[in-house]
């Protein structure tokens, strides 16, 4: 008899201690899914990006907070790129508002300084002085219009969707390009510095990316480039358009790919044109780049070659 109860009282002891770590478990996980609550309510709310943390050790419990943890990190780079997609559009509502509001007010100006003014010379000189601000509302029409087709994925794929690659001689579209822009320079009192290998250089990219590329390159350097222009095409693809930048710091020079980003305030320019150059290039498998020093401005595109 004293054998059985012991073996009761053991029994007893046994289930009263698994009883109790049962119970203790109980709570430790009701605490850490509470804990996981709050850290995903807080995610949730943007407060914290502190990746969850637990108390508990249980093994079910911390993998979901590593799944967690995986998923809401995702989401915050959602979240992020939707906030920054915001103020992007806040950023090129306000630039291309003051780019219409600028030659508008010029023209508003000079139609009230028409409807006073009799002298028939200064009329035309007025006349002259509107035409040339609607043109310029003109151009940004047409390069907000040409970067809406840029970015259509239906007439400018994206790298490796598939679209059949095109293998052009770099060289000869560059010359061919530059060649396209003499009277330009010449009306602007630039010598471009032109260097081209003597042999031809295979890349593998859409001829018309190419052009485009090349004539946004050139048109940028037309309206800020004072007389000098270097154009060198080496042998590995790349092509380094550089021009003297007195007015460019580095942080603005490292901001010239950024959409609708304009070097000067009230230019006619929308910044467009560095933005569709990085877009095509980016679709056909290069890179570019800008770089300043000692007051050079040197923009670099990087083709990819055909024997890659």
């Amino acid at each position: 008899m004293p054998v059985l109860i012991a073996i009761c009282v053991l029994l007893v002891v046994a289930l009263a201690t698994a009883l109790i770590v049962a119970v203790v478990k109980i709570v430790l996980l009701r605490r850490g899914f509470d804990e996981l609550t709050i850290h995903i309510e807080d995610q949730i709310k943007g407060e914290t990006q502190i990746p969850v943390t637990l108390t508990t050790t249980d093994k079910h419990a911390v993998r979901t907070a590593e799944v967690l943890n995986k998923e809401l990190g995702e989401l915050q780079k959602e979240r992020n790129a939707y906030q920054d997609g915001n103020r992007k559009v806040a950023e090129a509502v306000t630039n291309i508002s003051h780019d219409i509001r600028t030659p508008l007010t010029a023209i508003n100006s000079y139609l009230d300084l028409m409807q006073e003014e009799t002298d028939e010379e200064l009329k035309a000189q007025y006349l002259e002085r509107i035409k040339n601000r609607t043109l310029s509302l003109s151009d940004l029409a047409d390069e907000l219009f040409k970067y809406s087709t840029t970015t259509d994925p239906a007439k400018y794929p994206a790298k490796n969707s598939g679209q059949t690659e095109e293998t052009i001689d770099i060289s000869r579209v560059l010359e061919e390009c530059i060649l396209s822009f003499y009277a330009a320079f010449k009306n602007k009192g630039i010598e471009p510095e032109i260097e081209l290998p003597e042999h031809p250089v295979y890349v593998i990219c859409e001829k018309k990316s190419a052009n485009r590329i090349f004539e946004n390159l050139i048109s940028n350097a037309l309206k800020y480039a004072e007389n000098d222009l270097d154009v060198r095409l080496d042998e590995n693809a790349c092509v380094t358009f550089s021009n003297p930048a007195p007015n460019l710091t580095p942080v603005s020079a490292a901001k010239l790919f950024d959409r609708y980003y304009t070097v000067n305030e009230g230019s006619a320019s929308t910044g467009l044109g560095f933005s569709i150059a990085r877009e095509l290039i980016d679709r056909n498998g290069g890179s570019i780049e800008s770089e300043l020093k000692d007051g050079i401005l040197s923009i670099t595109v990087h083709f990819k070659g055909a024997e890659n």
